[in-house]
């Protein structure tokens, strides 16, 4: 089955995370392998990252993968999907978009505004 995986998982693994990042590579060994995440991912960490001057540091492109990571496109229609729900921030809302175009169900995420959708369940 299927997994998505936010940046925030991501991030913490990378960064080591002094409180996040053992649980953060728990569920990324878990996982592996069966995780997609969205090319919004891949901006979004490489903005977290630059800002820690540490951009230079990862090539996300081959990181994700030997992360076990399948990076699939932002499209129009995930856009569009995304605009529709009310519930989440627009970067959130864009993840849950890509979800559901995958039929992913899980999402291993630290956020709990994920916690407001009913139809998929997060884990931390």
């Amino acid at each position: 089955m299927r997994v998505y995986v936010d940046v925030n998982v991501i991030y913490y693994h990378l960064t080591d995370n002094p409180e996040f990042s053992d649980r953060a590579t728990d569920l990324l060994e878990e996982h592996y392998g069966s995780m997609i995440t969205s090319s919004l991912t891949v901006w979004q960490l490489y903005i977290l990252l630059r800002r820690l001057n540490r951009k230079g540091t990862f090539n996300l492109m081959e990181i994700l993968p030997e992360l076990g990571i399948r990076v699939v496109p932002l499209t129009p229609e995930v856009l569009m999907e995304a605009e529709r729900i009310e519930k989440l921030d627009f970067d959130d809302a864009i993840h849950y978009a890509t979800m559901r175009k995958h039929g992913v169900k899980k999402i291993l995420s630290n956020d709990g505004d994920f916690d407001k959708i009913d139809d998929i369940e997060r884990v931390f």
